[in-house]
Parts: structure tokens; sequence; C-alpha cells
């Protein structure tokens, strides 16, 4: 390797090296204030940078939104993955849906930075002049935002499929295991997206109640469930009592 080769590495390590930085601090930020309160400006100052040494590495904010959601994907996959390996795939489902919603209500930041709208229009760069916001691919209908969340959903896809094949969901035959697999997805960021409105949705322990009644909706009950079911319209009534006002969920 000759001098200049070896000057190119060390610069290219060192680009590298900062491009983490600024995610390390813009992270930081978003997890401490909320992404409204992140700027080019407050994250060079974070750095010990210039806003326009920023604008190298990133070129807006939404730029670094994007490089963070991506991250969070990431994130995300790397719990559901494991869950993968489990044989039976109704119990698969019930594992991966309440892993996503569990990661979703305690990463919240990383979560909405996952799922957040483009900006549009413009931004002050460095030296007050307006920079057009960059431009996002916008994927066709049938891509996903990044390849983390397409691997996602193939969890989702390949748990329907095995548990179709299992002539056990009466709605396996109604599309391909793709399809449902996002409408899957849909359900669980809906209950993800209305847990975070605040505590009068749902506590810890009624969201998981939330899911698996999601899910048996969406699946049909387990045969166990059905078994229990038969057995309590056999069994004799419960004597009367007072109903009691659920308490209010704590903050």
């Amino acid at each position: 390797m000759n001098s200049a080769e070896a000057k190119d590495l060390r610069a290219a390590a060192l680009r590298v090296a900062l491009r983490a930085r600024i995610l390390d601090a813009a992270r930081r930020i978003v997890t401490r204030d909320g992404f409204e309160a992140l700027s080019m400006r407050k994250l060079a100052e974070a750095i010990g940078y210039s806003p326009a040494s920023l604008y190298l590495h990133f070129e807006s904010r939404d730029e670094i939104a994007r490089a963070l959601g991506r991250e969070g994907f990431a994130q995300l996959l790397a719990q559901l993955e494991p869950l993968g390996a489990i044989d039976d795939p109704r119990e698969r489902l019930h594992a991966l849906a309440h892993a996503y919603v569990a990661f979703g209500c305690a990463h919240q930041q990383a979560y909405r930075l996952m799922y957040r709208e483009p900006e549009e229009g413009g931004r002050a760069g460095a030296h007050g002049a307006t920079r057009a916001t960059v431009a996002t691919v916008t994927p066709a209908e049938h891509e996903l935002p990044c390849e983390e969340a397409a691997r996602m959903a193939d969890l989702f896809a390949d748990a329907l499929e095995a548990l179709a094949a299992t002539g056990n969901w009466r709605h396996g035959a109604r599309g391909d295991s793709a399809l449902l697999a996002r409408a899957l997805w849909a359900m669980l960021h809906g209950v993800v997206a209305l847990s975070q409105l605040g505590p009068g949705f749902a506590h810890e322990a009624s969201l998981t109640l939330i899911v698996d009644a999601a899910l048996d909706g969406w699946l049909g009950a387990s045969a166990a469930k059905n078994g229990d079911a038969a057995a309590q319209h056999n069994a004799p009534p419960p004597p009367a009592r007072t109903a009691k006002k659920t308490p209010d969920c704590p903050s």
C-alpha cells in the first residue's frame, strides 16, 4: 500500500467515525427532547463542529432522521429474529407480535423515527440560506422503507404461511402470506400508536391482553381456548356480584 492509498483509508475511516458521532449525538438529543428539538446547529454544538461540516455528511436533519429510523428497524429486527426459530407457528406469531409492541412502547422516540414522514419544504442552512430537503426516494407500493423492514415482514409472512399449512387458520387461503403479513403489521402498529397517546388507552398489562385478543380475533381462537370456552359454557353460572370500575391506568 502506498502513502496515497493509506491516506485515503485514513480519510475514509475518519468520515465513518464522524458520521457515527453525528448519529450518536442526534440519537441522544432525540431520545431526551424529541425530534423537534433536533437542529443542525444544536447537533454541531454537541459534537464541537461547525454546522457547515455536518452538511458534508448529511444533507439535512431529515436524512439524519432516516438513518436513525433504519437503525430502529435494525434494532427491532435483532429482537424479532430469534423468535423466528419457534416451531409452533401460532406461538411464533404471538411471540413476534408481543415483541413488536413491547419494542414500540419501550423505545417511543426511535419508533416514531422509523415511521416518520419526510419533511416538506426547506430548512435554514449553516449560513442562513434555505436548503432544499433531500428528495426522498418514494418506494413502489410493494416496497418497504429499508432492508431491515423487509426482513421483519418476512418473519411474519413465514409464520403465517406455516400456520396456513397446518390447516388451523380459517383465513389462510384469503391472500398471499406477504399481504397478510402487512395486514398484521398494520394492526400491531395501530396498537403501538394508540398506546403512545397516553395511559388512557392501556397500561403494560392490558396491552398484553389487547394483543392476544387482536390475534385471537384475527387468527381464530386456539383449540385450547375453544376447549376452555366450551367448559365454561357448560359450567354453572357464577354468583352475581357488583361490577367494579376499572381503575385508571398509571401514567
